[in-house]
């Protein structure tokens, strides 16, 4: 008995002294699993403190911190989707396409199911052109997701964008079969389908859709006009008529459906014009409609001048400027048709409308410097480049004229600056650049500036060496100026043999001949000159007055210099020449 209670006691003392143990190494194990806890939730706290940091600096737009920190973030935690997404976006702004395409797979590995993610992989193949990568990307979203048209939609345009336009056909007719017939599928296949040149298909395409929707008369015109363009007039009348069964009204189908006159030639043009005017006068017709009927007719008067075509025109955008006063399109092409038919100053009047209803379309305000340059009415020119200028700062042209106009106002100062800016605007226009720099070599010759006035010309030259104009203007400069005059005599011939019969240039070998003294052939050209035009230029005249003086025909040089003055005289010496009865140089 005793033996048992012995061990009964050791028993009792052995799990006496375990007890403490258990519940010293249960304290000491949960110890160190909130100590742990605490490091997890702390370490937690830092990266996202650091991913907060690095987002900043992505905002602001310090791409190179920001992925520092960011790449500090997934050292430390490799599965962090979203700082590998935002990894592959700052390489991607960066074109860094290798680092972008990287993080992007790092964080679809991390995270499969977010479909953000492979969208964004698609762009990046995209900007690295592969189209077919992006296309299986787009396959796999849109079977995910059957019913997400927009999943569809880039299926099928990365597979255009990789050329294979049958499986992007097969892809829209799925859609078609979810989503519906719409106008934005249908034109989408109609284009490929035209791409290929299966204009049978493209035109099945529009049938399929006027067939869903057979009230809706624009797809009847998007059907018409297809078939105008492939040549196909007899498909487009049919398609017209049927839109008449639907709006008898319909004044696109009418006009295109109006006959023009078997009667070839003008007058079958004239007949044509002549039938187009009941629809014309309608103000509820679109005014864009009817200009488009009149283009081929504006076109064909600014080619060949016809007058008589021009005023049957005429009656027409007569009508436009009635039936619809507050737009400017019928004002612009009155202005077209008088400009190119030889009424400059009345298409003027017609331009001058249009700009006071629509002052921002250049073509009117080129239409106008061009007619001012013309009728070498410098001072409204002047003012009216100034204006342009305001509107279209980035325009040599307008420079260019405003250059002219300051120059024959004899402020040559401000002409070289206009011209100057010129020359930085202008770009690969040849042609206006060697007009500037001519411009140039004459205003640096009026100020007396001859090696800049040589340099100007010979860079003109070098443009192109056979240039009348520029031949012409040298010659021009250097006999005014006295100086090199058989080289100026050999460009002004070699202008005349370039372009025979101009009195421009016809002038300046008179001109050049004049200043060597040779009076007799100076009478020959500059008399040409006058009978071929210049009877118009008050510095041809001028100068045949002077040479008609040096002749002792002093009654024919006051009877051209007064001419020159009516035309508004250039010399400074022509008032004092008439009083005087004398020449003076």
């Amino acid at each position: 008995m005793r033996k048992n209670k012995l061990f009964t006691t050791q028993k009792l003392k052995a799990h006496a002294m375990t007890y403490p143990k258990i519940i010293a190494l249960f304290v000491t194990l949960w110890t160190s699993l909130v100590c742990f806890a605490q490091q997890v939730d702390e370490k937690e706290v830092q990266l996202q403190e650091k991913f907060i940091d690095a987002s900043r600096e992505h905002i602001l737009g310090n791409y190179e911190k920001a992925a520092t920190i960011y790449e500090g973030i997934l050292k430390e935690d490799p599965t962090n989707h979203a700082v590998a997404y935002e990894l592959s976006r700052i390489y991607d702004t960066r074109d860094d396409a290798e680092k972008s395409l990287r993080y992007i797979k790092q964080a679809i590995a991390n995270a499969p199911t977010n479909d953000w993610y492979r969208r964004f992989l698609a762009d990046v193949y995209q900007k690295q052109g592969k189209n077919v990568e992006a296309a299986q990307l787009y396959e796999e979203l849109a079977k995910k997701e059957p019913n997400n048209e927009y999943f569809y939609q880039r299926w099928a345009y990365f597979l255009v964008k990789a050329n294979d336009i049958n499986k992007a056909l097969k892809v829209y007719d799925e859609l078609e079969k979810r989503a519906g017939v719409n106008e934005e599928i249908v034109r989408r296949k109609h284009a490929l389908y035209v791409g290929t040149g299966n204009n049978k298909k493209a035109a099945e395409e529009i049938e399929h859709l006027i067939a869903a929707y057979p009230s809706t008369v624009e797809h009847y015109h998007l059907l018409a006009s297809f078939y105008e363009q492939i040549g196909e007039p007899n498909l487009a009348s049919q398609v017209y008529q049927r839109v008449l069964k639907i709006t008898p009204e319909d004044a696109r189908a009418t006009m295109a459906l109006t006959p023009k006159s078997p009667n070839a030639g003008q007058n079958g043009d004239i007949q044509y014009i002549e039938s187009l005017r009941p629809i014309f006068e309608k103000p509820d017709v679109n005014i864009d409609l009817k200009i488009s009927k009149l283009l081929p007719f504006i076109t064909k008067v600014a080619d060949t001048g016809d007058k008589n075509l021009a005023t049957a025109v005429l009656q027409l955008t007569q009508v436009l400027e009635t039936v619809h006063a507050d737009d400017a399109k019928g004002f612009a092409a009155s202005g077209d048709l008088l400009y190119y038919s030889g009424e400059p100053m009345k298409a003027l009047e017609k331009y001058k409308k249009t700009l006071e209803l629509d002052d921002t379309v250049f073509l009117v305000w080129e239409q106008v410097l061009h007619i001012y340059l013309e009728a070498k009415d410098f001072t409204n020119l002047r003012k009216t480049s100034d204006e342009a200028l305001d509107l279209f700062p980035n325009k040599a042209f307008v420079y260019y004229v405003n250059g002219v106009a300051n120059d024959e106002l004899n402020r040559q100062e401000d002409a070289l600056k206009s011209l100057e800016q010129a020359r930085l605007m202008v770009g690969n226009n040849a042609k206006l650049l060697s007009e500037i720099h001519i411009r140039k070599g004459l205003v640096y010759s009026s100020l007396k500036q001859n090696d800049k006035s040589n340099v100007a010309f010979e860079d003109a030259l070098k443009l192109n060496p056979k240039a009348p104009e520029t031949l012409s203007s040298y010659a021009y400069s250097l006999a005014t100026r006295g100086e090199n005059l058989e080289k100026a005599k050999t460009m002004a011939k070699q202008a005349n043999d370039l372009v025979p019969n101009n009195a421009q240039y016809q002038a300046t070998y008179g001109w050049v001949t004049y200043k060597s003294k040779n009076y007799k052939e100076a009478k020959e050209w500059l008399g040409k000159a006058v009978s071929n035009g210049g009877e118009e230029d008050s510095v041809i005249l001028e100068h045949y007055g002077d040479v008609l003086f040096q002749m002792n025909d002093i009654a024919g040089a006051l009877q051209n210099w007064t001419k020159a003055q009516e035309k508004g005289g250039a010399s400074e010496f022509l008032d004092k020449k008439i009083a005087d009865r004398r020449l003076y140089e």
